[in-house]
């Protein structure tokens, strides 16, 4: 879908022009069930009844939510307020019922108490969604890596839960990429790589300080109708992203009547045209629902007619939700980079070569996304893996914990990268090129590819096995890279293994392997010089033969 119908979105992304906005979609299942937190409401202010009071306040608060839920009058003579509400028969249907009506739920009072007793007391919400046990996702983990790649920067967020704060860390350990907007004055903090607007409050924040942050969780309809107006800063904050960058909605409804009036009020300050390119509103749904079909008919207003909604409708849906949708962003941007490198590091290639080298990176694309799923634990391996082939590459050595597992192929987005001088001698330029013959190799069947092994350090970037049998490949941007492969104790002489360089071949060094020699015998380590090929020739048919002879596979 990406490289047809919706390639201008992926195109977008790529290009870091679109604001990623985050509902609770993308943590549906970390977080609890909307039905889950109502029955939690009901059970609780049930259980909290004075017996015999018929003035009880929390007999008050109970009746006040059961209304919220619309009980017929048969259903009204079913309700016993001084049984437990799971041996109601119609228990399950009003909890359904009430999904729709959480805010106005959460809204209801208890005399005596805060007027968020609902939210803080009853439902523990900071508690809960700030749980230190709760692993971030497939979408969190996704998100954190497009952040560090430079094409996520803004991320406006109604959810509370930390989990993209989570994932950011075991990608990027304490590196300074991602910043936490929560409170007003948090918009004066220096922007980073990655902005994370928390608009409807932080559950961690709130507490960690109780007394400026528990107010910020919004959550009642009082407080969402009223949201802009007591939002002076961070409202014409989040206007000018609808503004000035195309929205990507993920896993975000937009129901709630604060964010209808944000795109409403962006709309009267300078509307977006229709067709705009990319397009300016995206929605990962698997169709539209009512308030995103009004939120289209609202910002669209001047071009929406029955003949163009169709249209409209086609071209904002990604039809797609976001748990497989970010994985498939993230391995699109990744291989739009690598073509880009191409280009940087070899701008005298035909129309056809690039194309044939393309056509290998693609390839080499698909080969992975064949191999995953969007489960958290397969992409939480899969950034592993390319982190740790990232990190021998330019260091020779495995990645250090303290600045996380994942290393991207740059830290600009596509449209920066030909102006950044550093890439084309930091041999990450070859390093594409190679990624493509490689490609290239498993789309012929010259070779097929195995995954590295985690839990051996000397197991190298990924092994191809071909006529010859299997090797392993290290990747070296340059021969103080290539050196600490084998001070690192990564490579041992008698591997049966192949080298990348990017540049010329190091000559030989003394060796001083951190681990014991490995199986003896013929094998022995290949050196394959990107730079010395491509110096021979680019011709892509005779790179690739000339390639599979040094790799000697």
């Amino acid at each position: 879908m990406l490289d047809d119908e919706k390639r201008e979105i992926a195109d977008g992304v790529a290009n870091d022009q679109y604001v990623f906005w985050l509902g609770s979609g993308i943590s549906r299942e970390r977080m609890p069930d909307l039905r889950d937190l109502a029955k939690r409401v009901l059970g609780t202010l049930q259980g909290l009844i004075v017996a015999g009071d018929p003035d009880c306040r929390f007999r008050k608060a109970l009746n006040a939510v059961v209304v919220l839920a619309q009980p017929s009058p048969d259903e009204w003579a079913r309700i016993d307020f001084d049984q437990e509400p799971a041996s109601w028969p119609d228990y399950e249907a009003l909890a359904a019922r009430l999904v729709n009506n959480y805010s106005r739920m959460l809204n209801v009072t208890v005399d005596g108490e805060q007027p968020d007793f609902l939210l803080w007391n009853v439902l523990d919400a900071a508690h809960v969604y700030a749980d230190p046990a709760t692993e971030p996702d497939a979408e969190h983990l996704c998100l954190a890596a497009l952040a560090i790649e430079g094409v996520a920067s803004e991320m406006p967020t109604a959810n509370w839960d930390n989990l993209i704060e989570r994932a950011m860390q075991s990608l990027a350990g304490a590196q300074p990429v991602l910043r936490v907007v929560v409170a007003p004055n948090d918009v004066r903090w220096n922007r980073l790589r990655a902005n994370l607007y928390k608009f409807h409050g932080c559950a961690q924040a709130a507490l960690d300080d109780q007394g400026q942050f528990r107010g910020l969780l919004v959550a009642r309809s009082s407080q969402i109708n009223g949201w802009a107006a007591q939002n002076p800063v961070m409202a014409p904050f989040l206007i000018n992203f609808i503004v000035t960058r195309p929205t990507l909605m993920l896993g975000l409804s937009a129901q709630d009547s604060n964010i209808q009036g944000l795109f409403a009020t962006a709309q009267a300050t300078m509307a977006w045209p229709w067709p705009s390119h990319p397009p300016a509103y995206a929605f990962s749904e698997n169709a539209l629902g009512a308030d995103q079909e009004g939120l289209l008919q609202n910002v669209y207003h001047q071009d929406f007619s029955p003949s163009n909604r169709p249209q409209m409708e086609k071209e904002a849906l990604v039809q797609a939700y976001a748990k497989p949708l970010l994985l498939a962003l993230y391995l699109y941007v990744v291989t739009a980079k690598l073509k880009e490198l191409i280009g940087i590091g070899a701008p005298g290639l035909t129309q056809n070569d690039r194309r044939m080298l393309h056509d290998g990176l693609e390839h080499a694309r698909n080969f992975v996304a064949d191999s995953v799923s969007p489960d958290a634990e397969i992409v939480g391996e899969m950034f592993a893996q390319f982190g740790r082939a990232v990190a021998m590459l330019r260091n020779g050595g495995l990645p250090d914990p303290a600045n996380g597992i994942y290393s991207p192929i740059t830290t600009e987005p596509l449209h920066r990268m030909p102006a950044d001088m550093t890439l084309s001698g930091s041999g990450i330029c070859q390093f594409a090129i190679a990624s493509a013959l490689i490609g290239l190799g498993l789309a012929r069947g010259l070779w097929t590819a195995a995954k590295a092994d985690l839990a051996d350090d000397t197991s190298g970037a990924f092994v191809l096995d071909g006529r010859s049998g299997p090797a392993k490949f290290f990747f070296a941007a340059s021969a103080q890279a290539a050196i600490r492969l084998n001070t690192n104790g990564l490579i041992a002489d008698n591997d049966d293994a192949v080298i990348i360089h990017s540049h010329e071949n190091p000559p030989p060094m003394p060796r001083y392997p951190r681990r014991a020699p490995g199986r003896t015998g013929l094998a022995k380590v290949r050196d394959v010089s990107i730079e010395t090929l491509m110096g021979d020739g680019t011709d892509v048919e005779d790179l690739l033969a000339r390639f599979r002879s040094r790799v000697a596979l």
